[in-house]
């Protein structure tokens, strides 16, 4: 079994889809014979099938039966939690923080007026949709568009002097929160959380914001929802 979710990853990690350092961090743990979680088995199972399964000839059209998006949320809440018991037992399955996805360019303008001098940074926002409001705080999802139904990887890193707790917002097109959690930022800083495309206040289709919000640190970036 720890073979063929080795060349799934493998396949994964080759069309660069899904959260590249969840993908490492699976793909390291089964070369190395370590424990794999059920949420990783998921995890790969579920991209795998997304891009990795070959077409099949369209079925007779029947009823369609979704599952409940609280359903699959509680689901992912329960493997949350097994994953956080299983870094606190083999602390050495760390993920492994790579260069951020998403390029911001900075412009720095520099005007001196006697003995004071300002410094103002300009963050062009890119196709990310990441805008920076402060140094020091990183946050970054594994797309830029999601359907309903899709898992959102969502990670980033901050200052752990300015607390050990972030806050995270979701709001949709029409400005409504519809998702919040707070996070405890591990020791190096890091921190990240999974969590399901769908649901109460997920109905329209358009543009959604991801904000955070650490100490006197604030954050954006947005994505696209279509719920078609």
């Amino acid at each position: 079994m720890s073979d063929d979710i080795l060349d799934n990853v493998k396949k994964l990690l080759d069309a660069e889809v899904g959260d590249i350092k969840i993908l490492e961090q699976i793909k390291r743990a089964a070369e190395n014979n370590e424990v794999i979680s059920n949420y990783e088995r998921n995890y790969v199972a579920k991209l795998s099938e997304q891009h990795l399964k070959p077409p099949e000839p369209e079925p007779e059209l029947e009823p369609e039966i979704e599952t409940p998006v609280e359903s699959i949320q509680e689901e992912i809440s329960v493997e949350k939690e097994q994953m956080e018991k299983i870094e606190q037992v083999t602390p050495t399955q760390t993920i492994v923080e790579l260069k951020p996805t998403y390029f911001r360019n900075k412009k720095f303008m520099m005007i001196g007026g006697g003995a004071a001098l300002a410094i103002i940074i300009l963050v062009a926002i890119g196709a990310s949709g990441i805008e920076n409001f402060g140094t020091g705080l990183n946050l970054e999802i594994d797309k830029s568009s999601y359907n309903s139904g899709d898992i959102i990887s969502l990670s980033g890193n901050s200052k752990t002097t300015l607390g050990s707790t972030i806050s995270l917002f979701i709001e949709n097109s029409d400005g409504e929160q519809i998702w919040s959690e707070d996070l405890k930022i591990k020791d190096n800083g890091t921190f990240s959380t999974l969590l399901i495309a769908g649901g109460t206040g997920w109905e329209g289709s358009g543009t959604y914001s991801i904000k955070a919000e650490h100490g006197s640190e604030q954050l954006e970036i947005t994505f696209s929802f279509n719920n078609s």
